[in-house]
């Protein structure tokens, strides 16, 4: 019965493949030329299912018409069986890409108000700060205020904002960066680009080519927590079933589906690969995304992944509570976060 269902399952392939080449000339999704068709073995395994022809073409479509953001797309895509390679991009996407580019390779040193207005910035959130650590400085316990944390955290609270200091590690740190970007090869960072392109692209090359034009290159897979955070396995810590380090922003139900493709022999990377000619690239208006980007989880995961996330650690609370995890601990006092 397996070997009936698996030759089925190659004819229905070779028939998608032939309609395709002969009537759409090699256009469709998962068509004549994909290396795709071929793959799957067992016909009863879900990665058969996934990474046939008529199912490749089907997400594809579906996912065109649903309305989700680019990095959705990419994960979906990467969670069921990879795709052909991405050979265009939209227009927005090109000026942010330009921009980032540009700017890496921008040399002109940073104006005197430029660096005044960072300082600015800088003191701004190292009041916001002051002011939060003030507030459990004082509602911390005698014993937490006398720890050496308690007393660096007073210490800290007392020590005026030197904004000469920054304007010095400022325009340092600038000199720094790029004198580094410089010499860093054709990776260029998208991580300020807005959420689309942080979490869709993130780091990509963009490689210039004779005449003007360029070629933009990525490959979008999910690094191993080593490759990410450098040494951190030799600390013992990993990715997890619920917690993949190339994933953390993305909270624990992404992991949890990574997991699940891999296991079930669905996920695979797959490249980006978009040529832009010369007079494309030189008309188009590099653009740098002003929207002010705090980080935040929700916005960054939107409404329906961040309740799932929700969800998630509720229950995984009422299963496992973490003061009840044998070697947890639970910091009495922390210092908040600034951006």
């Amino acid at each position: 019965m397996g070997d009936f269902f698996q030759k089925f399952l190659n004819r229905v392939n070779r028939g998608y493949g032939q309609v395709d080449k002969n009537v759409f000339g090699g256009l469709l999704p998962g068509g004549s030329d994909s290396r795709l068709i071929s793959a799957p073995q067992n016909p009863f395994r879900p990665a058969a299912v996934v990474r046939s022809g008529p199912f490749q073409a089907v997400r594809d479509v579906v996912l065109e018409t649903s309305g989700l953001p680019k990095p959705e797309k990419f994960f979906i895509k990467a969670m069921t069986g990879g795709s052909k390679d991405i050979t265009t991009m939209t227009p927005e996407e090109l000026s942010l890409i330009k921009g980032a580019y540009t700017e890496k390779y921008n040399t002109t040193p940073l104006k005197d108000e430029q660096i005044y207005g960072m300082a600015k910035a800088q003191e701004g959130y190292h009041k916001q700060f002051i002011e939060q650590a003030k507030k459990q400085y004082a509602s911390a316990s005698p014993m937490v205020k006398n720890s050496p944390l308690g007393q660096m955290m007073l210490q800290t609270i007392n020590t005026p904002f030197d904004i000469n200091k920054a304007l010095e590690t400022i325009k340092m740190g600038s000199e720094a960066q790029k004198k580094y970007a410089k010499n860093s090869g054709p990776v260029v960072n998208l991580y300020g680009q807005g959420r689309d392109m942080k979490m869709a692209y993130g780091n990509l090359s963009v490689f210039p080519q004779p005449g003007g034009g360029v070629q933009i290159y990525d490959r979008w897979k999910v690094d191993k927590a080593n490759d990410v955070y450098p040494g951190i396995e030799k600390m013992g810590i990993g990715d997890k079933a619920d917690h993949v380090a190339d994933l953390g922003e993305g909270g624990p139900i992404p992991s949890l589906l990574y997991n699940a493709a891999k296991q079930l022999g669905t996920y695979e990377p797959f490249d980006i690969r978009v040529n832009v000619p010369a007079e494309q690239w030189r008309n188009i208006e590099g653009k740098i995304n002003q929207e002010k980007t705090n980080n935040n989880v929700k916005t960054e995961q939107g409404d329906s992944l961040n309740r799932l996330n929700t969800l998630y650690f509720q229950m995984k609370e009422k299963i496992a509570p973490k003061n009840l995890i044998p070697g947890s601990k639970i910091t009495p006092f922390a210092p908040p976060l600034v951006p």
